[in-house]
């Protein structure tokens, strides 16, 4: 969940006008919060899509199986880049571009099936709780260096990413 937040945060630093567009329909839904945590909604997913906190992910085949036109026996190790998979553009229209408002953002941040994240109603809550408050509270908050990443592979965040409110 930190760093849903803290990608998200720095994602709007780098597309302001996505930042102006999701402050202003947090303003516009002000007296409807059913529309505000579907607004809010939409975004975090958005947000997991375009900056997954998890990146990578390991299966082991259980039975001999064929990927991409490639035979593997049972007990391979298999590494799934989720950070890709959430920029394919055969699923995406313009990947490489965050959009607040992207409709059927299918991510696979929180993987799925019988591997999907137990935790992800409550980190998705969180994400959308505290986005909201902060912008809410500092609209103009400002990145005063550049953020610096945590350097992991499996995980993307960072250590430090310093604002001004």
């Amino acid at each position: 969940t930190t760093n849903l937040i803290g990608n998200s945060l720095v994602a709007l630093q780098e597309w302001p006008e996505q930042k102006a567009r999701l402050i202003q329909l947090i303003a516009d839904t002000a007296h409807d919060p059913e529309k505000r945590n579907d607004i809010m909604n939409a975004a975090v997913d958005e947000f997991l899509r375009f900056e997954p906190p998890n990146q990578l992910g390991n299966r082991r085949a259980s039975t001999d199986c064929v990927v991409g036109g490639e035979s593997f026996p049972a007990g391979t190790l298999f590494t799934l880049c989720i950070g890709a998979a959430n920029r394919d553009p055969a699923q995406f229209d313009r990947p490489e571009e965050l959009d607040i408002t992207r409709p059927n953002c299918k991510h696979l941040s929180f993987a799925f099936g019988i591997h999907q994240c137990a935790g992800l109603h409550l980190a998705r809550l969180e994400g959308r709780v505290a986005l909201q408050t902060f912008l809410i509270r500092f609209p103009d908050y400002k990145l005063t260096a550049a953020p610096v990443r945590g350097g992991r592979a499996r995980f993307r965040g960072f250590l430090s990413a310093p604002f001004s409110i």
